[in-house]
């Protein structure tokens, strides 16, 4: 009995960091309007400093039509998956040295994954 109890324990122990990984889009929102809304607007077509964020999730970059992106941004090949976005979101320069991307990146690993959980609602 106790053997049980142990290995239900552990496996709890073990999902906890997997439902935390996967973010609260409500946070992301308020993160993003603090963090990002400046130069990203959300709407499809409006491009402000950055380009639209609307749909930005599992598509390929540099493809938000009517943006002028960076020759080191079109250059890139990259898919925004989650990894990819992570890897953005931490720290532009190093995935996509040369961009143009003012934002030095989130340190925050749970704020990042608010953030995906956002971008991967604008569809």
């Amino acid at each position: 009995m106790i053997r049980k109890q142990f290995v239900t324990a552990s496996a709890l122990l073990l999902a906890a960091p997997l439902c935390l990984a996967q973010g609260d889009a409500t946070q992301g929102q308020a993160l993003f309007k603090a963090q990002c809304g400046y130069c990203h607007s959300t709407e499809a077509g409006k491009h402000l400093m950055g380009p639209s964020l609307q749909g930005v999730a599992g598509r390929a970059n540099a493809q938000a039509p009517g943006f002028n992106y960076s020759p080191a941004f079109k250059g890139a090949q990259l898919s925004w998956n989650d990894a990819n976005l992570d890897a953005w979101l931490t720290s532009p320069a190093a995935l996509v040295p040369g961009n143009m991307m003012m934002f030095p990146g989130q340190a925050d690993a749970q704020a990042r994954e608010h953030l995906i959980a956002y971008l991967k609602q604008l569809k």
